[in-house]
């Protein structure tokens, strides 16, 4: 069961930081006064090269033939300049494949990229990983991270003492932790006994143990209830409050909106638009748009509402599809669709008036489109 002060945002005083016990961390207080940007990137880029089996399957695959090409190279990141401050929440903001995972990664140290750099504390994640690492925190989506056939207080424990914290260090921040995240009652019990959502809370605690400067948080909410998911945005406000530097990627527009200062909208591996989620929606010159679901004669309702679709979305098992149309003049250009496709065989199922929102803007400058507005809540 989920705990109710988690649920309700009733947590009491705010985690301590760790003063002793952590040899290799670089404390934000002791940070260089000129050091503008605690995440810094400068033309990052990521290039896989495709690999090619051998003729026989079971031999080890090679990275490249001799007759192939450097421009066969798949670029998941190109040229990418970020620069992240403390005190921060920056989202990085695309679809699946976009390069968003893979940035986190060369920031990380985990991948090394193919030019460019990125400094995290000052630190080059190439020439200087094990300081990079000793500064930051970071969180993939998913259930990897954490040892099963352990039980969630011990997961922290082994965390911690790879993190060069002491005993007592670890124990009073593994409690408070447990407590702000909801999992006292279950931190005793193997992580294999574990809901989805519970694992990822207790990885999101073990990557808030060693009190880094810079987190680096990869869908964290992505398996979690509304409750839990709602206070963990409460969460990651909180600490960027506290002066920490937080890089967010995320599909969720709503998410985005609601806890980032900044976003950076990347698309099939190139940044293409960076700001406040409202100076990018009022940069792109939005209007209010109409939320449609439609039945019927839906080829004929394609024509009947022309250049003033905004989107298509697929269609339903019900025969059904969803559409978005601009409308400047709010519930009046709702009926005046209507009578237009009555007259085209179509009919209007449902309809939504929203403002613009940051989706529309991302929609606008790469093309695509991240969410379902019918599924959302």
């Amino acid at each position: 069961m989920l705990h109710a002060a988690w649920a309700t945002g009733q947590h009491g005083p705010p985690i301590p930081a760790i003063d002793a016990g952590h040899p290799t961390r670089l404390a934000v207080s002791r940070m260089d006064l000129a050091l503008t940007h605690l995440i810094e990137t400068r033309g990052l880029t990521k290039h896989f090269e495709p690999r090619v089996p051998r003729s026989r399957p079971w031999e080890i695959v090679r990275r490249r033939r001799a007759s192939q090409s450097p421009g066969e190279a798949i670029v998941a990141v190109r040229d990418l300049n970020l620069g992240i401050p403390a005190g921060e929440c920056y989202g990085l903001l695309g679809p699946n494949g976009a390069g968003k995972t893979t940035t986190v990664k060369m920031i990380s140290t985990l991948l090394e990229p193919t030019a460019g750099a990125a400094l995290v504390c000052g630190y080059d994640t190439v020439r200087q990983g094990a300081d990079v690492r000793g500064n930051i925190g970071v969180m993939f989506a998913g259930e990897r991270g954490l040892y099963w056939r352990l039980t969630g207080r011990e997961n922290l424990e082994l965390f911690g003492r790879m993190e060069y914290m002491t005993g007592s260090a670890i124990r009073a921040r593994s409690a408070r932790l447990l407590d702000r995240l909801g999992l006292t009652d279950r931190a005793d019990q193997l992580v294999e006994t574990y809901s989805t959502g519970m694992k990822q809370r207790l990885n999101l605690a073990r990557t808030l143990l060693h009190d880094p400067p810079v987190l680096m948080l990869d869908e964290p909410t992505a398996a979690l209830d509304p409750a839990a998911a709602r206070g963990t945005r409460r969460l990651i406000r909180e600490l960027s409050g506290e002066g920490k530097a937080v890089l967010l990627t995320t599909h969720s527009m709503h998410e985005a909106e609601e806890i980032c200062d900044r976003v950076g909208v990347i698309h099939r591996g190139v940044l293409v638009a960076e700001g406040a989620p409202r100076d990018l929606i009022r940069a792109a010159g939005l209007e209010p748009r109409l939320e449609l679901r439609l039945s019927g004669d839906l080829p004929a309702a394609r024509t009947a509402l022309g250049d003033q679709a905004l989107w298509w979305g697929d269609a339903a098992d019900d025969g059904s599809i969803e559409a978005a149309v601009r409308a400047a003049d709010g519930w009046r250009t709702a009926h005046a669709f209507d009578e237009r496709l009555r007259r085209a065989g179509a009919t209007i199922d449902d309809a939504r008036l929203r403002d613009a929102t940051l989706e529309d803007a991302f929609i606008k400058l790469t093309g695509a489109r991240l969410e379902n507005p019918f599924g959302r809540v």
